[in-house]
């Protein structure tokens, strides 16, 4: 059996949730977003340790997710952010799960489907501020919405909520949005609904204006992009395999297709069992490390499709037997999916979620 394995922490993502709580009032509440398998962690098992540790919610991008949840046991409430075809929205309401609005005929489907079941619908009003995805645009279409809302006496109005596009980098565009919001917000409460209303994902969560009655953390949860907890929080995956073969080679010879890299001297190389096949980026080529010993050891030559090569020459007394770690903490080093998607020229999100089905998942806790 390949030792390649992807272990997963649940424990550290239950720690980087009360860590973020911390941060919070005591009335805001907290809707943890485990879509796309809780960003490659494991959702049941993931959204099971949030309950346990205090979440309020949880969100998703699609009803089978939410399904799965309720599958598992997770009640309350599980918000579907993204939209839906006609079935994807009556299995919500099958579901007891809330939806994402931003049409009269998305509406009009959940309002006909609790009717036929006999029991009330929730649905959150979502509000395009800028983000040009999803969600009400204008005046007219937010009127046209409350007006199809009151003959949809089966649906609930339980949130109200958008989604900031630039928070990390452009406080002047996020502002602006953040009015959009308050302005939809205060004329659908002028038409006499009362809902929770929820802007901030994790880069805008901890300012004040912004966090309304809940937040949506989300890779927060999983270790990554909170600078206010700058080492607080713990990444929750750690990538390791073992090598299958350590060789001595001599000045000038050359490592991987293409010959990217020669050795400038007599080198040690370590090829390990994993490669763009499993999702390790092939723009990590000649860019990333690997830790061996606690030590860091550069990527050498082009990650191939299932294999990689590294220079572990100033490491001494390297073997087969060797844990190799590409993900995660080893000894006093670790290294971080911000860092791999620095030299992926990637996002942390696209790293976490990025190994595929020949990476077995281990969930250590």
């Amino acid at each position: 059996m390949r030792p390649t394995v992807l272990r997963i922490s649940t424990e550290a993502i239950a720690a980087n949730a009360r860590a973020m709580r911390e941060l919070l009032p005591a009335k805001v509440r907290m809707m943890c977003v485990v879509k796309a398998d809780a960003y490659g962690h494991d959702a049941v098992k993931t959204a099971s340790k949030l309950q346990a540790a205090g979440a309020d919610a949880f969100a998703v991008a699609m009803v089978e997710e939410a399904e799965q949840l309720r599958r598992a046991g997770i009640d309350g409430m599980i918000l579907i952010l993204g939209g839906g075809c006609e079935e994807s929205l009556r299995q919500a309401v099958r579901a007891q799960v809330s939806q994402a609005v931003y049409t009269p005929g998305m509406l009009d489907i959940l309002n006909d489907e609790a009717a036929r079941l006999g029991v009330r619908a929730k649905a959150h009003l979502k509000i395009d501020t800028g983000m040009s995805r999803i969600g009400v645009r204008d005046e007219e279409d937010l009127a046209a919405m409350l007006a199809c809302w009151r003959r949809c006496p089966h649906v609930d109005m339980e949130g109200i909520f958008t989604h900031f596009c630039a928070a990390e980098d452009d406080p002047a565009f996020t502002a602006l949005q953040n009015e959009r919001f308050k302005a939809a917000l205060a004329r659908v409460r002028e038409a006499g609904f009362s809902p929770i209303a929820h802007a901030a994902a994790t880069s805008a969560m901890f300012e004040t204006e912004l966090q309304y009655d809940m937040v949506r953390p989300g890779i927060g949860l999983y270790g990554c992009c909170v600078p206010r907890l700058e080492g607080r929080l713990t990444c929750a995956q750690t990538l390791v395999t073992r090598p299958v073969r350590i060789q001595r080679i001599a000045a000038g010879d050359t490592v991987g297709y293409g010959r990217t890299w020669t050795a400038p001297g007599e080198r040690i190389i370590m090829t390990l069992p994993i490669g763009y096949g499993d999702g390790y980026p092939r723009l990590l080529s000649n860019r990333a490390s690997v830790l061996v010993q606690g030590r860091r050891a550069p990527l050498v030559g082009r990650v191939c499709m299932d294999m990689i090569m590294a220079d572990v020459t100033d490491i001494p007394g390297v073997s087969l037997e060797d844990e190799v770690v590409l993900l995660g903490r080893q000894g006093d080093e670790r290294i971080t999916p911000d860092e791999l998607a620095a030299c992926a020229e990637t996002i942390p999100y696209e790293i976490m979620l990025g190994f595929g089905a020949r990476v077995p998942v281990e969930v250590i806790d």
